[in-house]
């Protein structure tokens, strides 16, 4: 779970660059879980899809990350509480978007509606993803 914190940390720093390369590695981690527990027998499979896509999505609406380097997360326990952390973590990604969407001088001119459009994309999955395992 050391990644995910680390993660999380990223999520809250100062720098424009660092928030998005953390975001980036959220959004890619992400989907590589709800890829993974598609096929789990205790999982919707639509909504594992629906995650993923969504935060595919909200990743090609961010600039491509020019910090950091690819994070592997592990994989999630079993049951709805098993991917808490991930749902906590898409959660906290399209917060710190929300934050730089409020300064948006800082992602430059013309980047605003492609912000505005990963937040509400994240904060899909992440809805989309608590579904996922409803019933466990």
């Amino acid at each position: 779970m050391s990644a995910l914190l680390e993660l999380d940390a990223l999520l809250d720093a100062e720098e424009t660059d660092v928030v998005f390369a953390a975001v980036w590695e959220v959004l890619t981690a992400v989907t590589e879980v709800c890829h993974r527990i598609g096929f789990d027998e205790d999982s919707d499979e639509l909504q594992a899809m629906l995650a993923g896509q969504k935060c595919g999505a909200a990743r090609d609406r961010l600039p491509l990350p020019v910090t950091g380097a690819p994070v592997e997360l592990p994989p999630p326990g079993p049951g709805a509480l098993g991917l808490d952390p991930f749902v906590r973590m898409l959660r906290h990604a399209g917060e710190a978007l929300e934050r730089l969407l409020a300064t948006a001088d800082s992602v430059g001119d013309g980047a605003e509606r492609s912000l505005h459009e990963a937040v509400t994309l994240t904060v899909g999955a992440s809805v989309a993803l608590e579904r996922v395992r409803e019933g466990s």
